[in-house]
């Protein structure tokens, strides 16, 4: 079982539209603080359209 991370939780916002507190758990902290910024951002400038979510870390191209 691989370890569910900010790019599994994107994935599953685009397609079903939510996410459930159990996968919220399953994140690192620093995936979870990226994934609540981003749904911010997302809610005020994307008006909600979930295409508009970023697909990948920000925070994990920095430490690369």
């Amino acid at each position: 079982m691989s370890k569910y991370q900010y790019e599994d939780a994107v994935q599953q916002l685009q397609d079903s539209g939510s996410i459930s507190l159990e996968d919220f758990k399953k994140l690192s902290y620093d995936d979870l603080n990226e994934l609540l910024e981003e749904i911010k951002v997302w809610c005020l400038y994307a008006n909600g359209k979930a295409d508009k979510l970023s697909k990948k870390s920000k925070k994990k191209k920095k430490k690369d």
